[in-house]
């Protein structure tokens, strides 16, 4: 009976991984997965996962101080009167706080509009994010241009 229990004991976590540990990405793993995932659907345009991403309480804030809220900025996306043709974002950094991670980076958009010409941005923001059960929502995004 004891060769069976330390035969249970040495094989459990060889056999069912999950028990012996769990299998979850570091909160600021997870929101650099969440941060690319915001990138990926804003230069592809896909309102779909921009709105899966957006909790229904986000406060956007452009670099020229307009205000959209999810539904707004979501429409803007949709419609095309705004789109982001490329970013390179850097220095990017992630602080976790319990239940709510801030993120700061420096970015560079090119982004245009249906029949408008091609805007550059140099700025930083500041992203909000807050875990709730569903996951990780973005809350707030809030841009500042940088002087040239």
């Amino acid at each position: 009976m004891k060769r069976v229990l330390l035969t249970l004991a040495v094989m459990t976590p060889l056999l069912f991984p999950a028990l012996a540990q769990e299998n979850k990405a570091p909160p600021d793993q997870t929101i650099l997965g969440l941060e690319q995932h915001w990138e990926d659907a804003l230069t592809k345009s896909d309102a779909d996962a921009l709105a899966e991403l957006y909790d229904d309480t986000l406060i956007y804030t452009h670099s020229n101080g307009k205000v959209d809220t999810k539904a707004s900025y979501i429409k803007a996306i949709k419609s095309g009167a705004t789109h982001y043709q490329s970013m390179k974002r850097e220095d990017i950094k992630v602080s976790v706080y319990d239940k709510t991670a801030v993120v700061t980076c420096h970015w560079e958009v090119h982004m245009g509009a249906q029949g408008t010409k091609i805007t550059d941005l140099n700025a930083r923001y500041v992203h909000v994010y807050v875990q709730q059960s569903g996951g990780w929502k973005l809350v707030a995004h809030e841009s500042t241009r940088i002087a040239p």
